[in-house]
């Protein structure tokens, strides 16, 4: 599937002013520990499923789109040789599990959009659905349903340590997750990236960096102020 002008995979994140900026700047180190680069768009008039839509429909020039939430990402090298295998039979989306506790009385399992990896020409073939939240659906969750009515395969990475248990997951076996999960023993997501409570992230990457990274990093902060607005 690979030619000469496309790239195997892309990696995308998204965030808005209202994340301390010391979450991107992390974010970005640790993907340049593992030798990845990532691509941060930060679009104020976009929401989530926004975001999600604008990447799956423009992006054209890579077999496989991965998507990471601003506070999240990976914990060792393998992930993303475990993530291409998955992704290497096809009609498949690959990623995180999550329950949208607030819909469907939490009866309801899908692909979460912090973490998940599928290939453009699927997209494609599924039509592109629409990523946005409804009254009945999270961001993001439409795509997984599209892909189970369309007879398309769904794997979930599980649950595999959690520092704080705070929600149900929709499974018999792995049941909950909160903040600062650990999937498939190689991504991490903290679940909040905004103001103080971003600390948990950062704390996270800096386990992961060297001395010398860390410094830098010091050294560039920069004060900041929260915006009032809510997203």
């Amino acid at each position: 599937m690979s030619h000469s002008t496309t790239q195997q995979f892309k990696v995308f994140s998204f965030y808005k002013e209202n994340v301390n900026p010391e979450v991107p700047k992390y974010q970005k180190a640790v993907f340049r520990r593992f030798g990845i680069p990532i691509h941060h768009i930060t679009e104020e008039s976009f929401s989530h499923g926004d975001f999600l839509n604008h990447v799956c429909t423009t992006e054209k020039d890579t077999d496989y789109l991965i998507f990471f939430d601003i506070d999240c990402i990976p914990t060792r090298k393998e992930w993303l040789s475990q993530l291409l295998n998955d992704l290497s039979e096809p009609r498949t989306i690959v990623g995180a599990a999550q329950t949208a506790n607030h819909l469907r009385n939490a009866q309801n399992l899908y692909v979460s959009p912090f973490f998940f990896g599928i290939s453009t020409a699927y997209l494609k073939e599924l039509g592109y659905p629409n990523m946005n939240m409804t009254e009945d659906m999270d961001a993001g969750q439409n795509l997984t349903e599209q892909i189970i009515h369309q007879g398309g395969q769904v794997k979930y990475w599980w649950p595999t340590a959690i520092e704080e248990e705070k929600w149900y997951l929709h499974h018999p076996e792995h049941n909950r997750f909160g903040l600062g999960t650990t999937y498939n023993d190689a991504i991490y997501h903290a679940f909040y990236s905004r103001a103080d409570l971003s600390a948990r992230f950062i704390n996270k990457c800096k386990t992961m960096l060297s001395p010398l990274v860390k410094l830098q990093l010091k050294l560039t902060r920069k004060k900041w102020v929260q915006p009032p607005q809510e997203w």
